[in-house]
């Protein structure tokens, strides 16, 4: 498989984020918002965004189909994600599990097997954010994760992304689907 990038845009400058991007040769940024505004950061508003990523040569691109703040489920039961404690994480899990996402991943796949991207949304750290959910089902479908980030705003690195690392374990069904259920310890 091919390797997938995050990242996410916090209060970083405009500069700050291309650094961050070309050190990993960036190709194009996948918006996974649900809100493709900032009211403190203006340059992440979707269309300056678009505009001066252009302009450094990177691709933009919008999922919405894979953007975050989801509501409770009606049709996932409550016990299949039961570890994710946070609700928002919790309502992610259920919806990872919606033919609607299953189309947004294909999508990200499609376009990550043949250009270098990086799925964005505005939490710095993945810990704080619904990239952390679909890292885990990327992860468990054999790609290789990679979050990108900048340590003390100046130092630019990456860190692999590892299964129930800052979260909920996940377990893979046979069917391919990623959930969180409570782990029975002994």
């Amino acid at each position: 498989m091919y390797d997938i990038y995050t990242i996410g845009h916090s209060n970083y400058s405009q500069n700050q984020f291309i650094t961050m991007l070309n050190a990993y040769n960036i190709e194009e940024v996948i918006d996974i918002r649900a809100f493709r505004t900032s009211k403190r950061h203006t340059q992440y508003n979707e269309k300056m965004l678009k505009q001066w990523l252009g302009e450094a040569k990177v691709e933009y691109c919008v999922m919405p189909n894979l953007g975050g703040r989801r509501t409770s489920s009606d049709t996932i039961g409550r016990k299949i994600n039961e570890a994710w404690k946070n609700e928002s994480f919790h309502n992610y899990a259920d919806y990872s599990l919606t033919e609607t996402f299953q189309e947004g991943i294909k999508a990200l796949q499609q376009l990550a097997s043949h250009r270098r991207v990086a799925i964005m949304c505005a939490e710095s750290h993945p810990a704080r954010c619904h990239r952390l959910i679909i890292s885990n089902w990327l992860g468990a479908h054999n790609w290789k994760v990679y979050h990108i980030m900048l340590h003390h705003q100046q130092n630019v690195y990456d860190e692999q992304h590892e299964l129930g690392k800052w979260g909920a374990m996940p377990i893979i069904e046979t069917d391919g689907q990623v959930v969180y259920p409570m782990l029975n310890e002994k």
